[in-house]
């Protein structure tokens, strides 16, 4: 589909203006929840409200956790380690045992061990050391060491959610030290550790702002810019370049404030990287009824103008929020997007609410193919820069050009849904991706389970919707459409059905509703729990009836 974008902007966005803001950010220490954190806060709400915004700074009460110092000697020897957000406080001794992959391992327990594995601390390996009783995790990483996050708890723990955090000590080492340690437990030498973490985690208030800027029309409608303005240590270019370029977007928007259609709102978020999008998710169960009510999309963005940052093609995108983006792109600057389906990082709390998503990091490092044939981002680089996740994310690491390049688009993008008069929401594109998933689900379950029909009904529903597209309906009926549509859209292609809960912080399959179709077809899995996972497939399809239902009476509705 073809959609006028709000051009003008790439005439007005400042260099100077991206620059000073990105610079003053980063002179801020930003751990989540700390006084130097509240006074950046204090500086972007004094900034808005030299604008004309209407502001609200908040305190959240959320889960927080951060790394304070860790420990680590091997045979007497010390070794530099590091420990993470989300990691208890513990001091374990015991013997060192190498696990390449320790999810399909098939030693029956580490009991009583220390497991070293390789790559970055996630918290599936984490959960399967833990399952099989060992006494802490060491991951051996390429350097530089990064931040990790090895928890699977969305933002704050509920009472059934303490599972998903971990409970033994976690900690990562440096492949400098580490390839060597690995290649002693291979040749079998026997190595005992003593591993010491410490952790400051505890429920504590966070920051939140909240900008706000009416347009000349009467609504309660509007459209949402966020970003997270914690870091780590100083953040840079994650995210105080992205903090720049929001607060650059807000001016713009106000001096177009007399040609806006919906409403705009800023959200600074904390929590994003101590909290595992803690500030984000207390923001969507808090104003849970708003958004649901009144957002027409949400846009992110999240380390802007990174230097190195070739890669424009991928950045997440919902179907029906890619076709503005794709013209966007190509005009300004001849590449092609392609997109990535939407993934569970980024500050992505808002798909049980069932708003229409766009972006987080949209400017990434390109991979290179290594000397062994391999594709990679090259030796001690990644997709969001060699410094990523480091203390060494400094101003420096700011490309001017870069920065104001994703200004660009990223503006152009959100003043365009400011000011449309149709706003450029494609939901065929949302059909027509729902019924690749049911039939690629079908395809996956064989004769175990049959999907023939809600791939029929999914059909007539996309029938419908594109019929929908070609009536002559009026524009604001339209847009009021397309907010009710999005509200089942959403969910029905990105939740496991559940709209008043987040899902896990890790990899989550398309359509999650119908992820137990993996378990049915596991020739592994006994006759009794196969009847059982069917039955549970029956609930999953009975939702799917039900929203596509939903979905075609809405549309009947304006037919």
């Amino acid at each position: 589909m073809n959609y006028r974008s709000f051009k003008t902007i790439r005439s007005e966005v400042s260099k100077d203006n991206l620059m000073s803001v990105a610079e003053k950010i980063a002179s801020y220490h930003r751990h989540s929840g700390t006084p130097e954190e509240r006074q950046a806060f204090e500086y972007l709400e004094s900034e808005y409200k030299k604008l004309g915004y209407a502001t609200r700074l908040l305190d959240c009460d959320t889960y927080i956790s951060l790394p304070v110092a860790c420990r680590l000697t091997v045979n007497l020897r010390d070794i530099p380690a590091q420990t993470h957000s989300m990691v208890p406080s513990g001091n374990v001794t015991g013997e060192l045992v190498y696990v390449k992959d320790v999810e399909t391992s098939e030693i029956p327990t580490f009991e009583g061990k220390i497991v070293v594995t390789e790559g970055r601390a996630v918290f599936e390996p984490v959960k399967a050391a833990q399952d099989k009783k060992a006494i802490g995790i060491l991951f051996i990483q390429e350097a530089p060491l990064r931040e990790c996050i090895p928890s699977a708890c969305w933002g704050s723990p509920t009472p059934d959610e303490w599972d998903l955090i971990p409970v033994i000590p976690v900690a990562s080492v440096e492949d400098t030290y580490g390839s060597e340690l690995i290649e002693d437990l291979k040749k079998g030498q026997q190595m005992t550790a003593n591993l010491v973490t410490v952790t400051d985690t505890s429920w504590r208030k966070i920051p939140l702002l909240i900008a706000d800027l009416n347009c000349p029309a009467e609504t309660t409608r509007f459209v949402e810019l966020t970003g997270h303005l914690d870091a780590w240590y100083y953040g840079a270019v994650d995210n105080g370049s992205s903090d720049s370029v929001m607060l650059e977007i807000a001016r713009i928007a106000k001096a177009h404030q007399s040609e806006l259609r919906r409403n705009f709102r800023i959200v600074y978020f904390s929590g994003h990287s101590h909290g595992r999008y803690a500030g984000s998710a207390w923001y969507a169960d808090y104003f849970w009824e708003d958004l649901r009510n009144n957002c027409v999309v949400h846009t992110n963005t999240d380390c802007a103008g990174c230097k190195g940052a070739d890669e424009l093609r991928y950045s997440i995108i919902m179907p029906e929020t890619k076709g503005l983006i794709v013209d966007i792109l190509k005009d300004q600057t001849g590449v092609t997007f392609e997109g990535i389906r939407c993934v569970r990082n980024g500050d992505q709390s808002f798909w049980n609410v069932g708003l229409s998503n766009a972006f987080a990091s949209f400017s990434r490092q390109k991979k290179i193919i290594d000397a062994d044939g391999n594709v990679s981002y090259g030796k001690g680089n990644a997709n969001l820069g060699p410094f990523w996740h480091t203390p060494k994310d400094l101003f420096d690491c700011i490309d001017p050009d870069y920065l104001v390049r994703d200004c660009k688009i990223v503006g152009e993008y959100v003043l365009t849904f400011l000011t449309a008069e149709v706003l450029p929401l494609d939901y065929t594109a949302s059909t027509a991706d729902i019924i690749a998933q049911l039939k690629q689900w079908n395809l996956i379950a064989g004769d175990e389970y049959d999907l023939s029909e809600q791939i029929a009904r999914a059909e007539k529903l996309d029938a419908l919707c594109r019929r929908f597209y070609q009536e002559n309906i009026p524009a604001e009926v339209r847009n009021e459409a397309f907010l009710k549509l999005a509200r089942i859209l959403v969910p029905l292609n990105f939740t496991k059905g559940n709209i008043y809960v987040q899902e896990v912080a890790a990899d989550i399959d398309p359509m999650p509703i119908l992820s137990p179709i993996r378990d049915l077809i596991d020739p592994a899995t006994p006759y009794r729990q196969k009847m059982a996972l069917k039955l549970k497939l029956k609930r999953a399809t009975n939702f799917i009836d039900d929203y596509i239902s939903r979905a075609e009476n809405l549309l009947n509705n304006y037919l």
